[in-house]
């Protein structure tokens, strides 16, 4: 009995009948094979929703630490500007500016309030860039120059810029500037270049700096900066 053999009977209506032998040891095999192959397939399935789900929530917890990363870079970045404003400020003139502040505060005057963080924080949406900002006072003539990129590579960037006048004492007055030179529309890069005059009642020893305002098509801050007069007035 025990070199017993099992016949497999093939039938086809084509074909004649054909017969294998094939040992019990044979047969065990493929049978255990198919339930180990049949095993495999389960623990695959497991480990593979297992795999999902284990997936899923490391996607979720990196695009929070993801979150907490870009807060931290805006944190950090709005710290280094305000360090940056700073270490710019010349000693004088940054004594001048808070003694003005201080004095202000012990007696007010009658007049609009100034928003310190609007006219001093750094704003950037990466829309734009502004680099070689120069500028050059002739009398009360003041010429403004600077290079403007357009970070966006996919679309063309339209919009207006806009200056204002920061003084020693702390007041803030906009420039009338002409619309025209200030506006643009670019695919790359554009040299902007215009021409205006100081305000009325303010000389050059009043100056403190000249902030940047740039605006999209629909009127949103794009891009914002204050630039001590120091750092970009020739003499």
């Amino acid at each position: 009995m025990s070199d017993s053999k099992y016949s497999v009977l093939f039938m086809r209506d084509d074909r004649d009948v054909s017969r294998y032998r094939l040992s019990p040891f044979w047969l065990k095999m493929f049978v255990f094979s198919q339930v180990f192959l049949l095993l495999c397939a389960a623990g695959g399935i497991y480990m593979g929703v297992r795999g999902f789900r284990i997936n899923a929530a490391l996607q979720t917890e990196k695009k929070d630490l993801e979150q907490r990363l870009v807060d931290a870079e805006v944190r950090l970045e709005r710290l280094g500007n305000m360090e940056k404003i700073l270490e710019s400020y010349d000693a004088t003139e940054l004594q001048s500016l808070l003694s003005a502040a201080t004095t202000e505060a012990e007696h007010p005057e009658p007049r609009e309030e100034i928003n310190l963080n609007k006219i001093f924080t750094r704003a950037d949406t990466r829309q734009v860039g502004v680099e070689n900002m120069q500028a050059k006072l002739t009398g009360r003539k003041l010429t403004v120059s600077f290079e403007l990129n357009n970070l966006q590579a996919t679309k063309s960037m339209a919009g207006q810029a806009d200056f204002i006048f920061l003084t020693k004492g702390g007041a803030a007055e906009d420039a009338e500037t002409n619309k025209d030179d200030l506006s643009f529309q670019i695919q790359r890069f554009k040299r902007i270049q215009t021409t205006f005059l100081l305000p009325e009642g303010m000389e050059r020893k009043d100056l403190f700096g000249l902030r940047l305002e740039i605006k999209g098509k629909d009127g949103d801050v794009v891009f914002a900066e204050t630039y001590p007069f120091y750092h970009i007035l020739a003499s």
